[in-house]
């Protein structure tokens, strides 16, 4: 009786080890696999989307559930099942399902294993872990951008400041930025001073924000305009790619007007004065008035005088001597500027006299030479006569 209870508990033991073998077995016929992720990689705080699949190699098997274990840095979002139960998968089909998670903002770029259990009910669950990609990647604006003098005339020497910030998830390395200005006809307008033009920021991690100067120098033959130049941003990635980025950057430059006196002369009574533009900008609104012995002669106004150009002036009323010219005038943007010249109102050799006045003193000897050349001709027609 002892013995038969003996065989008949071993006999059992033996049934449930060869259906616990024939379930394993079973089980070891269904595979998962990732079939998808969207993005890849994927960002931190984005959120990703992934497919795997169960394919089963052996027979039909009925009643199998899939669970998905998500932990740090991922989180199935809300309405998502974690649990699946599939009624049957048949010999050699496929099966999916989808699901969307939320990656942690403070991921660091890993591969992350996400786990999956499955398993028929009452059996042991199969685990198996698939890799999903998470990469930070930099993503560098402008923020602002400064000009020391915030002015630039031609001739200048200028700092650009330009203050860059990581908005992205990842660090950029060996940041390095490049200002390169556009060419007129060939020639450089804005150039860099030593090695100005290039500016080395190194490690720009997420959040960061940096400035990057540039040193140029402006060329006096700069015109008021906006000079487009291209701001370029290398670096490399936390994996080790080359990234670059492009920005267009406008350098205003405003043109400066300069005033010389071209010419000064008594011309048809009046005191002529040339005034000449040798700047790169336009003069408005120019008024000159002419200053003799402490008092205002005369005013003179002209609407503009462009680069290049020069426009007349006359005064009608003048003394012979020295005298000030005081010019004011607004520039292209609307600057006032005042400035004085010297001058001299040089009496002519012949005809004309202060105050547009005539001068008698040629006239005056010429009359005298005319009627001695006319005494001298009548007395000698006279001596001939006798």
């Amino acid at each position: 009786m002892k013995n038969s209870l003996i065989i008949t508990v071993f006999a059992l033991l033996a049934a449930l080890a060869i259906q616990s073998a024939a379930v394993s077995a079973q089980g070891s016929d269904i595979n998962l696999v990732l079939t998808k992720q969207t993005p890849y990689p994927v960002e931190p705080g984005q959120v990703v989307s992934i497919e795997v699949s169960l394919q089963n190699n052996g027979s039909s098997s009925e009643g199998i559930t899939l669970e998905i274990v998500p932990a740090a840095p991922f989180t199935l979002l809300p309405g998502q099942e974690a649990v699946k139960t599939f009624s049957r998968i048949d010999a050699l089909d496929t099966v999916q399902q989808s699901y969307k998670l939320k990656v942690d903002d403070s991921a660091v770029s890993a591969t992350y294993e996400l786990e999956f259990r499955y398993y028929r009910s009452g059996s042991q669950a199969v685990v198996k872990k698939v890799p999903i990609s998470v990469e930070g990647l930099p993503k560098i604006v402008i923020s602002e951008i400064t000009t020391d003098p915030v002015s630039i005339q031609p001739g200048d020497e200028v700092e650009i400041g330009v203050v860059l910030k990581n908005e992205g998830t990842g660090e950029a390395q060996q940041t390095e930025l490049s200002l390169v200005s556009q060419t007129v006809a060939g020639e450089s307008i804005i150039v860099p001073v030593l090695s100005g033009g290039v500016f080395y920021m190194g490690t720009f991690m997420p959040g960061e924000e940096k400035t990057a100067t540039f040193r140029l120098k402006v060329e006096n033959t700069a015109e008021y305009k906006s000079y487009l130049s291209t701001l370029t941003v290398n670096y490399v990635d936390e994996t080790g790619n080359s990234g670059t980025i492009t920005y267009d950057i406008g350098i205003p430059v405003k043109g400066r007007p300069i005033l010389s006196i071209l010419n000064t002369e008594i011309d048809s009574g009046e005191f002529k004065v040339e005034l000449n533009n040798i700047g790169t900008a336009a003069a408005k609104g120019i008024k000159i008035s002419l200053v003799q012995e402490g008092q205002t002669k005369g005013v003179s106004v002209v609407s503009e005088i462009k680069a290049g150009k020069y426009k007349a002036v006359r005064f009608a009323d003048y003394v012979y001597g020295p005298g000030m010219l005081n010019i004011s005038y607004y520039d292209e943007s609307n600057n006032f500027k005042y400035e004085e010249s010297e001058v001299y109102v040089q009496k002519p050799a012949s005809n004309g006299s202060a105050g547009g006045g005539t001068d008698y003193t040629a006239a005056t000897i010429l009359g005298i030479v005319v009627v001695a050349e006319t005494v001298y001709i009548w007395r000698l027609r006279k001596h001939r006569k006798k």
